[in-house]
């Protein structure tokens, strides 16, 4: 192995950041909304980008069809990765069960979906939500939330949060701008050129 798993989901976590905004499938002067497909395809490249810059191998659509299996080149499983359109208090959502059950197979594993920001609590009932899914576990579950407003009938994202699920607690560890063009001194910001010129 690499390194020891806790390294290894350290690892993951900073890299799932950073690819988030390569080859990111919007841009702000063209395409400012995307589909719920490309967002599926866009979080599957950048599972796939994190385990090959590891030295590892993904799987996609198996072991139960889970959406995404990293494992190393003896064959063993080094994370369980689902991703979900539909927020995680929601009755279609099973996902963190499925990870729940084969939690002792694998180093860590990944819950990767979408919470609503707005004034009656819906990311709060999320939060609360993945964290009584996982339980008491002591396998660490990793969660990325791409918080998203709602603009007509889109998801207008916000930020990238990252958190991990342990011992019955969920706990922050990471949150940036969900959209690469919000990012302060990066190739794909944009700002007013009146703020730029002060």
């Amino acid at each position: 192995m690499l390194s020891e798993p806790k390294l290894l989901q350290q690892d993951f976590i900073t890299l799932f950041n950073v690819f988030w905004y390569r080859d990111f499938p919007l841009t702000k002067n063209y395409k400012d909304f995307g589909s719920r497909a490309e967002w599926t395809t866009h979080i599957g490249i950048c599972v796939r980008s994190c385990a090959d810059l590891l030295g590892y191998f993904t799987y996609f659509e198996s072991g139960g069809r889970t959406d995404a299996i990293i494992k190393d080149n003896q064959g063993f499983d080094v994370a369980h990765i689902e991703w979900e359109w539909w927020q995680a208090d929601s009755d279609k959502v099973n996902e963190i069960k499925k990870l729940h059950k084969k939690r002792k197979n694998t180093d860590f594993s990944v819950f990767i979906s979408y919470s609503k920001l707005d004034n009656i609590g819906s990311h709060e009932r999320n939060l609360k939500s993945i964290e009584k899914q996982w339980g008491k576990s002591e396998e660490p579950l990793v969660v990325f939330l791409i918080t998203f407003l709602r603009a007509k009938n889109l998801r207008e994202f916000y930020d990238l949060e990252t958190y991990i699920v342990r011992n019955g607690k969920i706990k922050k560890v990471r949150s940036q701008p969900a959209l690469p063009w919000d990012v302060r001194g990066t190739r794909w910001e944009i700002r007013n050129t009146n703020e730029i010129m002060k």
